[in-house]
């Protein structure tokens, strides 16, 4: 009696019934109980696939970091490539046809009037395909194996942005304070100046911005912990959305939408993720299908994703950390570095006393790198010059970046390290200038420094 009731349960268990009510396998993909998409949730699949595909497709900024930038002699190709799928003739003619206005040939991103009318022709385009793609695929009740791919994607071109933008703060090349920054009236910055300034002040708190981001995208490159990227990517993009709105950054378009591609990632887990913070629940493992049905493909597919990702990030921060000793702080500081305050300027032998009124005499000269002479003059303003420095033949070639046929050449000595003799022709005038150099510690941005225990809020 047991042999045949054992009997009994194991063909009842093993009837083809039975199979079909089991829980799938996700790990391998069985798809047998496939769920059922509501009519909605089908539509909005739809554009936003068309949409994101849309944007990742011709967006200059990602597909540019997607080449990580270490293509070699393939890099022309792959410019080219990106300019093919930038929409441009699709972009002029809406321009001029819908909203009569020229914009251009643009290519570098960014919100002007381009970026808007491609927008407007992606948004379009989307609105166009989701209803064609609704009627032809209308007996579909469910985009899960499309859905495995499509945030593939999506996760590969955020995550390349991620290692993009991380990598430039990582290698604190994106946010710089200038000499000429320390002696600028702050009434003078634009708000964007303010945000730089104000980020370029502290090297350590840019660098642990990039770490942030870059974490961000090596998760996403993982499809294990992919909803934590997401979810970390969605956090620090939300701040830089708020920064560019508030300080009028011109990468407003392009945030929001790294913004957007991290919450579609997190769209499908918004059930879990509600449970998880909202409740004290258990939550069973993501529905989610994976690329594959066999765990070793699936395995495979994974190494590759972090591979690739890896690859992105290794060339981005070879590329960053190049231009860093070449032309951020890595690089040797000229000899004239700092802020020379002009003690005594004359013009044809006449001596200019330092009053604000007077627009000829010169306050202070900047040198920050070996080819750009910031002047500043009586009344603040500042004068950026294009400038060609020789210690040896003790000469200096100022050019100015707005006119190519200006030029001046001044003779320079330098009796002590902190003090600066000028003396040529400006103008058509004859200059001669006695200048001596700042310390920088003076001000307080530079000087200041860090302190554990202070008495009261410094303020200045």
């Amino acid at each position: 009696m047991k042999v045949r009731v054992g009997k009994w349960l194991r063909t009842l268990a093993s009837s083809p019934g039975n199979r079909a009510t089991r829980r799938p396998n996700l790990r391998t993909g069985n798809r047998l109980n496939s769920p059922h998409w509501s009519t909605a949730t089908r539509v909005a699949f739809r554009f936003s696939s068309v949409y994101s595909g849309l944007y990742c497709l011709t967006t200059p900024q990602i597909f540019l970091a997607l080449r990580g930038g270490g293509l070699g002699h393939l890099q022309e190709a792959a410019d080219s490539w990106a300019k093919l799928w930038s929409i441009r003739p699709v972009r002029n003619w809406v321009a001029a046809h819908v909203f009569d206005k020229e914009v251009g040939e643009r290519f570098d991103g960014g919100d002007d009037l381009y970026a808007w009318v491609g927008q407007f022709c992606r948004l379009m385009g989307a609105a166009a395909v989701t209803p064609i793609w609704s009627v032809l695929d209308r007996r579909r009740t469910n985009y899960e194996t499309l859905d495995a791919s499509f945030r593939l994607v999506v996760r590969m071109c955020l995550a390349g942005q991620m290692f993009s933008y991380g990598a430039v703060k990582a290698i604190p090349l994106q946010f710089q304070l200038p000499l000429s920054r320390l002696i600028e009236p702050f009434g003078n910055f634009s708000p964007m100046g303010v945000l730089w300034s104000q980020t370029g002040s502290s090297e350590a708190y840019q660098i642990l911005l990039g770490c942030a981001e870059i974490a961000g995208g090596l998760l996403l490159i993982l499809p294990r912990t992919a909803t934590l990227g997401a979810l970390l990517c969605a956090a620090e993009l939300t701040q830089v959305f708020i920064l560019n709105m508030t300080f009028d950054v011109p990468v407003k378009i392009h945030s929001f939408h790294l913004l957007l591609l991290s919450l579609v990632l997190l769209a499908p887990e918004s059930a879990r993720l509600a449970k998880v913070f909202l409740s004290n629940g258990t939550v069973d493992p993501s529905p989610r299908p994976e690329l594959f049905r066999t765990r070793r493909a699936n395995q495979i597919a994974a190494a590759a994703q972090v591979g690739v990702g890896l690859w992105l990030l290794r060339t981005q921060l070879h590329i960053d950390w190049a231009f860093w000793k070449k032309h951020g702080g890595g690089r040797e500081k000229p000899a004239l570095y700092g802020i020379w305050d002009v003690d005594e300027f004359s013009i044809d032998g006449q001596q200019h006393p330092p009053l604000t009124t007077d627009k000829q005499r010169w306050q202070r000269v900047v040198f920050d790198s070996g080819d750009v002479v910031t002047i500043q003059r009586m009344d603040d303003s500042l004068d950026v010059h294009a400038a060609a420095i020789d210690m040896d033949g003790h000469s200096i070639t100022l050019l100015k970046m707005t006119d190519p046929e200006w030029k001046a050449t001044l003779t320079l000595r330098r009796p002590a390290d902190d003090l600066l003799t000028l003396d040529g022709e400006v103008d058509g005038y004859r200059l001669q200038l006695r200048l001596h150099r700042l310390n920088l510690d003076t001000f307080p941005v530079v000087g200041r420094g860090f302190h554990w225990v202070q008495k009261n809020a410094y303020m200045q």
